[in-house]
Order: C-alpha cells, then sequence, then structure tokens
C-alpha cells in the first residue's frame, strides 16, 4: 500500500513537472495541427490535377501514333513528336509524388525507365512476335517500352526523326507503346480518383491505409527529397562524372533539361499545393524564414539547371554550370531532410 502511494506521489510530481515544463517550452505537434485544407488542396491541385493533364496528353500522343502508323507522312510523325513533348510536361511535374498506385503498381517504371535497350528494342523488331499492346505490356521488360522507346522511334539527335526511316513493324510498335504508356497513365489517375485520393485526404481514419495525418505529411515530403536527389545525384550527376551519354534521360529527344526542370518545378508544386493550402503555410508558422529560404532555393536549384547548356548530352564537360546545378539541388536536399523534415516529424 506504502509504494502504490509513493508511486501516486512520484506519478503527480512528475506530471506536475511536466506541466510546467510544457508552459515554459509550449508543445506544437504536428498532430495538433489542422493540416486538412494541405491536404486536399495537394491531393486534388496537384497530384490528382497533374495526373488529369497526363492522363489526357497521353492519349492525344496514343491517338497520333495510331495516325502516324495509319498514314505514314513526315507532318504527323511531327504531330506524333510535338504530342510526346506535350505528354513529358506532366510526367515529370509527377515525379516530386511518385508514391501510392504509380509505386506499387509498377507504373514508373512501366512509363519512363531509361536507358532504353536499342539492341533488344531491335530485335523485336526483327522478330516474329505479334506487336500488340498485351505483348508489350506482358512479353517485354521495362526498357522496351514508355516514355523513352517512343523516344527512340519520334527523334534523332534532337530532331524530328525522318519517317521513311520507321518500318511497318516499327510504326506498329509505336501504336503498341503509346497505347500502354496511356493506359498507365489513366489508370493511376483513376486509381488517385477513385480511392487514393480519399484515402489520402482521410489519413489517421478508419478506412486510410496511413495511420495518422503525420504519416500522410511525410509522404509529401519525402516525395520532395527523393525527387530532388534523384535530380542532382542522379539524372545530372551520374552523366557528368561517368560522361555517358546513354545515362542521359531522354537523350534522343535533347529535352534532358527541360525534363530536370520540370521535376523542380514539381516540386515547387508540391510545397505550395497548387493555387490551395500548401506544406509551406505549416513551415510558415514554424520558421518563416526557413520557408523563405525554401523557395528561395527552389527558385535557385531551377535557375541553375536551365544555365546548363544544351543539349545536356553533348555538353556534359560543362563542369561550372554542370557542378552549379547539383550544388544547388544538393542545397535544397539538405534544407529538406535537415531543416523542413523535422518540423513535420513528430
Amino acid at each position: 500500500m506504502k509504494k502504490t502511494i509513493l508511486n501516486l506521489s512520484v506519478f503527480l510530481i512528475l506530471l506536475l513537472g511536466l506541466a510546467a515544463c510544457s508552459d515554459d517550452n509550449p508543445v506544437d505537434p504536428v498532430e495538433t495541427y489542422d493540416f486538412s485544407s494541405i491536404m486536399n488542396s495537394y491531393s486534388d491541385q496537384v497530384i490528382i490535377a497533374t495526373y488529369a493533364d497526363l492522363d489526357i496528353k497521353t492519349a492525344a500522343l496514343q491517338t497520333a501514333c495510331e495516325t502516324f502508323a495509319g498514314n505514314p507522312t513526315q507532318d504527323n510523325l511531327n504531330v506524333a513528336a510535338n504530342a510526346w513533348y506535350a505528354a513529358r510536361v506532366p510526367w515529370e511535374l509527377s515525379e516530386a509524388f511518385l508514391f501510392g498506385p504509380v509505386a506499387f503498381l509498377s507504373i514508373d517504371p512501366s512509363m519512363d525507365s531509361w536507358p532504353v535497350d536499342e539492341t533488344q528494342l531491335e530485335s523485336v523488331l526483327s522478330s516474329s512476335f505479334e506487336l500488340t499492346p498485351d505483348f508489350v505490356r506482358n512479353g517485354l521488360g521495362y526498357s522496351l517500352r514508355g516514355f523513352h522507346t517512343l523516344e527512340y522511334f519520334l527523334f534523332s539527335d534532337g530532331n524530328f526523326r525522318d519517317y521513311s526511316n520507321i518500318t511497318d513493324r516499327g510504326r506498329l510498335y509505336m501504336t503498341s507503346v503509346a497505347t500502354v504508356l496511356a493506359e498507365d497513365a489513366a489508370n493511376v489517375h483513376d486509381q488517385w480518383v477513385s480511392s487514393y485520393g480519399a484515402e489520402f485526404k482521410s489519413a489517421g481514419n478508419s478506412g486510410s491505409r496511413y495511420s495518422s495525418v503525420n504519416q500522410a505529411v511525410q509522404e509529401i515530403v519525402d516525395g520532395i527529397i527523393t525527387i530532388v536527389d534523384e535530380v542532382g545525384n542522379g539524372k545530372i550527376s551520374e552523366p557528368y562524372v561517368t560522361k555517358d551519354v546513354n545515362t542521359v534521360e531522354s537523350q534522343y529527344s535533347w529535352n534532358s533539361i527541360t525534363d530536370y526542370s520540370n521535376n523542380i518545378i514539381g516540386v515547387k508544386n508540391a510545397y505550395l499545393g497548387g493555387e490551395g493550402a500548401g506544406i509551406d503555410e505549416y513551415i510558415k508558422s514554424k520558421n518563416s524564414q526557413l520557408n523563405d529560404r525554401v523557395l528561395s532555393e527552389i527558385e535557385d536549384a531551377i535557375t541553375q539547371i536551365n544555365s546548363m547548356p544544351e543539349p545536356f548530352r553533348n555538353n556534359l564537360n560543362a563542369n561550372t554550370e554542370i557542378q552549379a546545378a547539383i550544388d544547388a539541388c544538393n542545397v535544397l536536399l539538405e534544407t529538406f531532410i535537415n531543416d523542413v523534415k523535422p518540423l513535420l516529424s513528430e
């Protein structure tokens, strides 16, 4: 009995002590902040809006490839190539949030693996396989489909390819690849509209795979960290270090720098929540100077990337400009890891 009384006394003393500490150092944990408007904006105005645009533009790309296959002219190939450029924009923006259905359904590698396995691609064209969409999806690896396989057919040395160089089987292959690409884009969009968006916005509630709001907020930050790291230390750094043009993303179209820039614009969209509320509001409420620094570093990363000479694949010795872009990405990366993420952790 005395032990119980003693323990109760200690408990009361600790409780009072904690209360006093709380008064001296007020705690504002993430779970007490109302993130509902941020979650809604991020899901609807950033993710779903971007995937809707991707859905529309990959469908237009599919149509353009079908038109070219049925009527192979230079004008029709040029239309398909321009449709490819258009569809790349929302895809690269979306790489700031490569989680959820795009990850667990393997849609990311299906749509955007590189480098293209040119030897295997030509082997497929020389084979007797029926080049249907089902064969592309179920019979070929990721390096033989998606954006960059279409890029291989549509572009050469940064120019629209000569339409007469694409065989009948090449046109058939193109059409099937474009069909699978459009199906993937429609699928990830549908997944977010039909169920995943609601799960994300209801984080912490029954029926959501997110056990807490904090867990969902961490997805936003981790998505940003992942793509900033990939751009600076992968997409730009790897070909710069190895001088291997085959590791350059979008090397046939010479669209590399635009891709990298759009990746960081995607980070900006994710941080600001599109036209609505973003996690910048929470960061600003905790540390306005940090928020200003994040926005400045995002703009600097975009500026430094766009300052690299075009085309990237032909200028891998542009040491000053490339290193400045890598450094700007790493400054932004470190800020998100060391300063932003801790403020959004429990």
